[in-house]
């Protein structure tokens, strides 16, 4: 079973909780996921509800909306000497409001949304559905934290033939405040063009560059 840790953050009393609550639901093995998620493995069946009580407890959400559980989000200005603008907290903020906004659609698939708060690209942005450069942007004459949109990246996997890295649209840099406004309004652009089996990556590499604005 899984659970998602607040933007892939634990401490170290969550990780004691964690070691406690696998041995007594009857795991003995946890792994963490490349999307900054936590597994807890071969719990019983009659155990699994005092597991999910526990990750509940500790403040792992074992049903996180479906943003939440796909976004990815670097250590960014908080800690990191390299970072240009902040990560967590932003993709936090983000991934709880789309849940909310988006929560009705008809999302067939995960898009993966990574943050990155440097052109390091520690959160992997070339292969994320929707990957995000931090860099500081000039709007109307104001600088301020914004980024750099990658879009349709991917590693192969099953309905995907092979790799490929996002795209970028000439220009197009969103300021994070804007950021859910911004990433609501693809999602729903692509839930209303794309045609049959048609993945997020697929319909933004197909899209045309005012689509993705």
């Amino acid at each position: 079973m899984g659970a998602k840790p607040p933007v892939g953050r634990l401490s170290g009393d969550v990780l004691l909780g964690l070691a406690d609550l696998a041995g007594r639901v009857g795991s003995d093995r946890v792994r963490t996921t490349p999307l900054q998620n936590l597994l807890l493995l071969d719990v019983p069946a009659d155990r699994v509800d005092d597991a999910v009580a526990g990750l509940r407890e500790l403040g792992l959400d074992p049903d996180p909306g479906a943003f939440t559980r796909s976004t990815l989000a670097c250590t960014g200005l908080e800690f990191c000497k390299f970072a240009i603008v902040e990560t967590k907290k932003l993709a936090a903020r983000v991934s709880s409001e789309l849940d909310a906004r988006l929560a009705n659609t008809d999302l067939e698939r995960r898009i993966t949304l990574t943050i990155n708060g440097c052109p390091n690209s520690c959160a992997r942005i070339q292969i994320a559905d929707i990957g995000l450069k931090g860099q500081i942007i000039t709007v109307d004459g104001e600088q301020m934290p914004g980024f750099q949109v990658h879009l349709g990246g991917g590693l192969a996997a099953d309905g995907r033939a092979e790799a490929g890295l996002g795209r970028t649209v000439r220009g197009l840099k969103v300021p994070a405040s804007g950021l859910t406004d911004y990433v609501e309004r693809l999602v729903r652009r692509y839930l209303d063009q794309r045609i049959p089996e048609e993945t997020f990556a697929q319909w933004a590499h197909r899209a045309d560059e005012e689509a993705l604005q």
